[in-house]
């Protein structure tokens, strides 16, 4: 297969991952089997759709992977390198509100992504010297690092090095359980020390999260000074608060008292690391942060986000996108282009 074949309606498949998702917290009816679940790997129990390996296969052809250990407890992590140049990539995004025909109706939204690779034609690999810098992608809960293919693409032409990660637990990285950034942040350390060995990270280093992805890109960046910019795409306050909001929205068959008692059971299992709280982590960062949550985010709120750069480094910054809600926010490319190339410009200056 060519990277040309990339499906167009590829935004529409991460939604479908989504929604596979959400369907699958709402089948579990036990606080303790929804807490166990989790924190499973999510690779164990959530099937990701087949067009994602075929995908994946794809992408090995075209960009070099590696498989770097990590640990304790011992993992392996599956990353791919993206360099910087011109894919021709055609990406847009759109949010279309429909306004209340009758009395009682309310406002619904569609979304529309659009991704074509079709036009695939990428220019000679510039010299180390010519790279801006080198930024990690990190995925989302239960996804996987061909997710934010998008992402890289727009960074990549924007003149970064990407690397698209495979968090522990996800996608073909291994790993039993999951930490909520407990070991991940290590995790990422050792992947940067790796990746630095092999001269593959070269000049200053950045990081883009959403969701699950974001929290971690913050606790990692909160304990490696290396890490000198963050956008974080719809973070969430701590873990239990982050299960409950998401069973709340997305389950919404699970009575409140079942959505407390899972969150509460994720929060004590985890009560090894803790430092897990957002704000935490923020409070150690030394560089200013770029935070985004969409307009009707269920899980991140705006009052967390105000909280969150109230403990930011000064500097730091929120953007909202109208009409988006916790799912399609970090697929908002059209309205977030521009704002996260800026930043990361701006913040990430080679020395």
């Amino acid at each position: 297969m060519d990277v040309k074949e990339l499906p167009k309606g590829f935004g529409v498949l991460i939604l479908m991952v989504s929604w596979l998702l959400c369907l699958a917290c709402g089948g579990c009816s036990s606080p303790r089997t929804i807490a166990r679940s989790a924190l499973e790997a999510p690779n164990h129990h959530i099937k990701i759709p087949g067009v994602f390996e075929r995908l994946g296969a794809v992408l090995a052809t075209n960009f070099p992977g590696e498989r770097i250990d990590v640990g304790p407890p011992p993992a392996t992590l599956d990353l791919m390198v993206m360099e910087p140049g011109d894919y021709d990539a055609r990406l847009n995004s759109t949010i279309t509100v429909h306004h209340p025909q009758r009395h009682g109706d309310t406002n619904r939204y569609d979304f529309n992504f659009t991704f074509d690779l079709s036009r695939y034609s990428p220019k000679s690999k510039p010299g180390t010297k010519d790279i801006r810098g080198t930024i990690f992608l990190l995925h989302g809960y239960g996804l996987n690092k061909e997710t934010m293919m998008p992402w890289a693409l727009v960074l990549a032409e924007a003149g970064y090095r990407v690397v698209l990660v495979d968090l522990r637990g996800h996608g073909h990285s291994t790993g039993d359980r999951i930490y909520f950034g407990g070991i991940e942040r290590t995790d990422l350390m050792q992947c940067l020390d790796a990746l630095r060995q092999q001269h593959v990270c070269a000049g200053p280093v950045g990081a883009l999260g959403i969701s699950y992805g974001a929290v971690l890109a913050l606790q990692w960046a909160a304990i490696d000074p290396r890490v000198q910019s963050i956008v974080a795409i719809s973070p969430y306050p701590d873990p239990g608060t982050a299960v409950d909001r998401y069973l709340k929205t997305f389950a919404p068959n699970l009575t409140w008292r079942t959505d407390r008692k899972a969150a509460a059971l994720v929060a004590s299992h985890l009560a090894e690391f803790p430092d897990l709280a957002t704000e935490t982590a923020i409070r150690r960062i030394k560089h200013p942060i770029l935070f985004v949550r969409g307009e009707q985010d269920e899980v991140c709120l705006r009052e967390d986000l105000n909280r969150l750069q109230a403990a930011a480094p000064p500097g730091s910054e929120v953007k909202e996108v109208p009409c988006a809600n916790h799912l399609i926010v970090g697929m908002c490319i059209t309205q977030l282009r521009d704002p996260v190339t800026a930043w990361f410009h701006q913040r990430l200056i080679p020395p």
